[in-house]
């Protein structure tokens, strides 16, 4: 990392994220040739402008005459392509990597573009090529997620290892093996172990501080057993494991009553009805004793180390109120997982967040009571209450691989996060934000009896009865609502006068800022029950879907719910009236009316 790297990494540290936000909203209208590909990159991933905003960003680099404005734009193309995992896909990457590359300059930069051409060269099945650069740039500069990528083109699961410890020692850490005892039973990741055991020096620091650790399970019989005893080799002992079953119909409930037999330092709680790991997590903190709190979840491993490491740092820092430690993302065959990000295998692990618990539960109360995204929104009203600078986020090495399967949240199509906050989180995010700046307090009650703001329902604890996963309303706005004049005013007051079940759809302009949150008139109707906003991966039937914003319709725009209307209803004017009568049929199987 240069000096002008090293400068922005630490003035971007010291910002708030209410100013992160606002320099993203400015950028783009100073002009800064960059800030065009920043806003191409989020209208393409964040807002699902697939076709337009793809098209945009091949012109760009097709047309771009500065060098590092032409690089950029080319590893944006790369990424996207490369992220799609097709051969056709990988081809095109490629282009753009290896064009790239010819005068990149950066170490950094050619390290991560490295990173996916291999990647690319393995969709292709050119395996020798991946390797071959991969070990060129492990010769001249190691880095711990060039031996996570090297490790990814080795085809034999236990051939990986060496790799895997090969970035761990260089971090310090403990190296790790396979248990002979169980790896013919049980698969490669849920058979890892330390190779070594640790004796910790500092034993009164150990004696006196006792690290409450809460496990939420759900459905986690398979599984389980790896998250505890990866606790269980902790070298930090002095530890309280709290197994928090949110209702689970398998045989979750006895493996966790079998570890707590077993070890006096694990006890079972168990919730009633199944309301998600938040809630779960909500429940235990009633009971914890320990100094700091953090989390595991049900299916991922935690190196020996990761509890001790962040612990120290807390004892050594008192100022600081929180710290989170490093993670990757692995399969059960021990390969790695970029989960879309730029050329890296190592970051930063939310769920790892360990908290002083007096301190930071007399302030913020507890997590917010939702089904997911709930960590970040946690991270940052810690932040927003005790400084920027009060929570760390360690440089520590891999110290969990996390569980990567078809079946993670965070894959999900709809409701995961590739990198990048889409639909449901999209809206969470832009919610709590609005929540954080205008509350009298951002405490939190464990119970939630009445939400702080309100969430999309596929994040709520509570679920909704639906027909075959479809939802009812007798009114659908779908318009750009980050405008304040996104309907007229006696729209809404019709449906409202008769009582009628309300929700909003946000489309996007594609013309506007990407960065816009939705406007405070929409949002509080919102937060005050009066509607709902609708996001993508619901199924919604309407008695009418109304589009005013007939702005938003021009450019195809992948995440809405899918919809069904007996009236699709359009109003304003329009130059190409054609291509909106083609999104309306194309968004709600309806037949357009148009209407003055």
């Amino acid at each position: 990392m240069n000096k002008l790297q090293t400068m922005k990494k630490s003035v971007s540290a010291k910002m708030t994220k209410e100013q992160k936000d606002k320099l993203k909203q400015v950028v783009p209208f100073l002009g800064l040739p960059t800030a065009k590909v920043e806003t191409l990159k989020w209208k393409l991933n964040n807002l699902g402008f697939t076709e337009r905003a793809l098209h945009d960003l091949e012109a760009l680099h097709e047309k771009a005459k500065r060098p590092a404005l032409k690089r950029y734009a080319a590893f944006e193309l790369a990424l996207w392509h490369v992220n799609q995992y097709t051969k056709e896909g990988a081809e095109k990457a490629l282009d753009y990597l290896l064009d790239m590359l010819q005068t990149e300059e950066s170490e950094e930069k050619i390290r991560r573009a490295s990173i996916l051409a291999a990647e690319a060269m393995m969709q292709l099945g050119t395996r020798d090529r991946a390797e071959a650069v991969l070990d060129a740039l492990i010769k001249k500069k190691p880095h711990p997620d060039l031996y996570l990528a090297r490790a990814n083109t080795i085809k034999e699961t236990e051939a990986r290892i060496p790799y895997l410890n090969k970035v761990l020692s260089d971090a310090g850490l403990m190296k790790i093996q396979l248990d002979p005892a169980v790896r013919n039973q049980l698969s490669a990741y849920d058979a890892l172990e330390p190779r070594a055991k640790k004796q910790l020096v500092n034993q009164p620091a150990l004696d006196n501080t006792k690290v409450t650790v809460l496990v939420p399970v759900y459905h986690a019989e398979a599984t389980l057993k790896t998250a505890i005893h990866s606790l269980q080799a902790q070298t930090w002992t002095n530890l309280e494991i709290l197994i928090i079953d949110d209702a689970s119909a398998d045989g979750t409930v006895e493996a966790a009553e079998a570890f707590a037999k077993e070890d006096k330092r694990v006890k079972v709680l168990q919730v009633k009805q199944n309301g998600g790991p938040y809630a779960a997590r909500n429940l235990a903190l009633k009971q914890a004793t320990g100094t700091f709190v953090t989390v595991n979840d049900a299916d991922d491993w935690s190196h020996p180390e990761k509890i001790e490491k962040q612990v120290l740092h807390l004892l050594e820092h008192e100022d600081v109120v929180a710290n989170m430690s490093q993670q990757a993302r692995m399969f059960e065959d021990l390969s790695l997982h970029r989960r879309a990000r730029p050329g890296e295998y190592l970051f930063n692990n939310m769920s790892s967040f360990m908290f002083r618990r007096e301190q930071v539960l007399e302030k913020l109360g507890s997590w917010d009571r939702v089904r997911f995204a709930a960590d970040s929104e946690f991270i940052f009203r810690c932040r927003r209450l005790f400084g920027e600078q009060s929570v760390v986020e360690l440089a520590t090495g891999p110290l969990s691989f996390q569980r990567q399967s078809d079946q993670s949240l965070t894959g999900n199509e709809a409701f995961g996060l590739p990198n990048y906050k889409m639909g449901a989180r999209r809206e969470y995010e832009m919610a709590h934000d609005y929540h954080h700046k205008h509350a009298d307090t951002l405490y939190y009650d464990p119970e939630q009896t009445e939400r702080p703001f309100s969430v999309p329902e596929p994040m709520r604890p509570e679920r909704e009865s639906k027909e075959d996963g479809w939802r009812t309303f007798d009114v659908v706005f779908a318009a750009d609502f980050r405008s304040e004049d996104a309907l007229a005013a006696d729209e809404l007051k019709a449906a409202e006068a008769e009582k009628k079940r309300v929700g909003f759809v946000l489309l996007y302009r594609y013309d506007s800022s990407p960065f816009t949150h939705v406007h405070p008139r929409w949002r509080k109707l919102i937060n005050n029950g009066a509607v709902e906003m609708l996001v993508y991966g619901e199924k919604i039937r309407a008695g009418e879907v109304r589009f005013s914003d007939t702005e938003a319709l021009l450019e195809k725009q992948r995440f809405v719910p899918l919809m069904e209307a007996q009236q699709a209803i359009v109003t304003g004017q329009v130059a190409d009236k054609s291509a909106v009568e083609e999104a309306v049929r194309r968004l709600t199987g309806a037949a357009p009316e148009w209407k003055q």
